[in-house]
């Protein structure tokens, strides 16, 4: 109840019309609270009271040689360069790609997946070790000779071979693999010729090395062997340089042997 009074009072403040001012003269006036009272103009005294605006405003232009500086620079240039469509070619490529990487992504989750990978990764290895030492690696894993190899090198009469026509021959074809070759089998002749060895069809070059006694010869031998197996064996292509460097250790060799 005390709450509804105090209530009611305070309406009775605020919306009253009327409230007492005590003047100089010890008499009480009433002042109207209407919106007139608010909004009538300041006078020319009270207007003095406020203090006058003093403050100075510098008006400031653009520097042109600033402006000319900063457009040069290109710090603020922020366009992009137009952007080129991708071609089916390169939607295809950036396809398969992200099916890879999805592909070994999901083979990581497994222990099998996680031991094809390593798998891979070791094929990979020896296909670029091979490709590096350009060994024909079909050759390797199948055993498939080339056609101009035999099988049986050292299975040929190497007494009834013209080795001087026969290296002539070859090097008008310009193939230095088997110029390295037939001056290996030259070599063997020579040194049956000199009882040094006692050849057989179906023997290794190395089986030769191994019967050579005089180790200058041996050791002669055994560099027109490495470069025999390097050509012949190994697959490798010759160059010319490679072997003029062949035929000058044969021909010391060769005057060390006679």
């Amino acid at each position: 109840m005390k709450s509804l009074w105090l209530s009611g009072l305070m309406l009775i403040v605020l919306n009253g019309t009327v409230l007492a001012q005590t003047d100089s003269t010890g008499q009480q006036t009433e002042i109207s609270l209407d919106s007139t009272y608010f909004n009538e103009p300041f006078d020319d005294e009270q207007q003095s009271d406020f203090e006058e605006d003093t403050l100075t405003i510098k008006s400031r232009s653009f520097q042109n040689e600033k402006l000319r500086e900063l457009r040069e620079s290109g710090d603020y240039n922020y366009t992009e360069e137009a952007t080129v469509g991708e071609s089916i070619l390169e939607s295809l490529w950036n396809w398969f790609v992200s099916m890879m990487i999805w592909f070994f992504s999901k083979l990581t989750l497994t222990g099998t997946g996680n031991f094809f990978l390593y798998l891979l990764g070791l094929i990979v290895l020896i296909l670029i070790v091979l490709a590096v030492l350009k060994v024909d690696a079909f050759r390797v894993l199948t055993g498939r000779s080339d056609s101009g190899v035999s099988k049986g090198v050292f299975h040929e009469n190497i007494h009834a071979m013209d080795f001087d026509s026969l290296l002539q021959a070859a090097l008008a074809k310009r193939d230095y693999r088997n110029a390295v070759r037939l001056m290996f089998l030259q070599s063997l002749k020579l040194l049956s010729d000199k009882q040094l060895i006692d050849w057989q069809a179906g023997k290794t070059n190395h089986d030769y090395l191994n019967e050579v006694q005089t180790e200058e010869i041996k050791k002669g031998l055994g560099q027109l062997s490495y470069y025999f197996d390097y050509a012949w064996y190994g697959g490798f292509s010759v160059s010319e340089d490679q072997f003029i460097r062949v035929q000058t250790i044969f021909n010391s060799w060769r005057g060390k042997l006679l």
